[in-house]
């Protein structure tokens, strides 16, 4: 598309013109989640996964084997080359804690994980939801669209649901009970497999670790945007130092007990 500029000038100037579909809904980033939502999003993370892996086609398809890219969650190691973004504080030994144990624990186990076409992306800004009820002490809430699949790529079934736990802890008052409500939802659709269950917490911790170090590095590119860049660090760090301090063992006992209360109770 390209426009003619009115009045006096040389020629014309071509201009890029985007188009989306506007999707009614409110961002789970401005609502109080509750466990029935945290649920829902679960289903909605492995709903999509199958979707994209069993029913996409496109000829470029293969265009989402993205190999290096950053935001792919197998691709935690490449943080190495952005730590300095941190300065030299208590958070850069974590991040390398994190990364060291990715190395030796996921990464010789990805080859057992189930492989798919991830969105990416499911943070709480990128999930639309209505309310379903009109009850303002007990809301409950529905999924009304999804944005942003920028990010999409060849992936593992067990990343979508480590991406969702992380970004639905980001503001959560008890973020480490958030994953086993997330969990439940995804295992209603498409239950893990011992190796990914015991992934699952140095998955998210790595999607905690890449969040925050991207980010620190790209605000020193782009210091104006520091502010929008620096989201996740406001509870985001505290988030990470705290699943380290609980420890692995205790953060997945939590995580897998509330999971398998939803079994004999699943939302109907």
């Amino acid at each position: 598309l390209h426009l003619s500029l009115s009045g006096t000038g040389l020629g014309s100037k071509k201009f890029m013109v985007r188009l989306l579909t506007y999707l009614p809904g409110t961002p789970v980033a401005k609502i109080t989640t509750n466990a029935q939502i945290l649920y829902e999003i679960g289903r909605l993370a492995a709903s999509v996964d199958k979707v994209l892996s069993e029913k996409f086609q496109h000829p470029s398809v293969k265009s989402l084997h993205r190999g290096q890219f950053i935001w792919n969650l197998a691709n935690v190691p490449l943080l190495d080359q952005y730590i300095y973004a941190l300065g030299q504080n208590k958070y850069c030994a974590v991040v390398e804690q994190v990364i060291e144990q990715f190395k030796g624990k996921v990464i010789p186990k990805l080859s057992s994980f189930r492989a798919c076409i991830n969105h990416g992306d499911l943070n709480d800004h990128n999930i639309l939801v209505d309310c379903s009820s009109a009850s303002l002490e007990n809301p409950q809430y529905r999924v009304s669209g999804i944005l942003d699949f920028s990010d999409m790529s060849y992936g593992y079934y067990v990343f979508e649901v480590a991406i969702a736990i992380m970004y639905m802890m980001i503001e959560s008052p008890d973020p480490l009970s958030v994953g086993g409500h997330v969990l439940a939802g995804f295992e209603s659709i498409l239950p893990l497999t011992a190796e990914e269950r015991g992934a699952l917490f140095l998955l998210v911790s790595g999607r905690f670790a890449q969040s925050l170090v991207i980010a620190a590095h790209t605000a020193l590119l782009y210091p104006e945007n520091k502010e929008y860049l620096t989201i996740t660090a406001k509870t985001g760090w505290k988030h990470l130092m705290a699943m380290f301090e609980v420890g692995q063992e205790a953060v997945e006992k939590k995580w897998f007990q509330t999971a398998q209360a939803y079994v004999h109770h699943a939302p109907a």
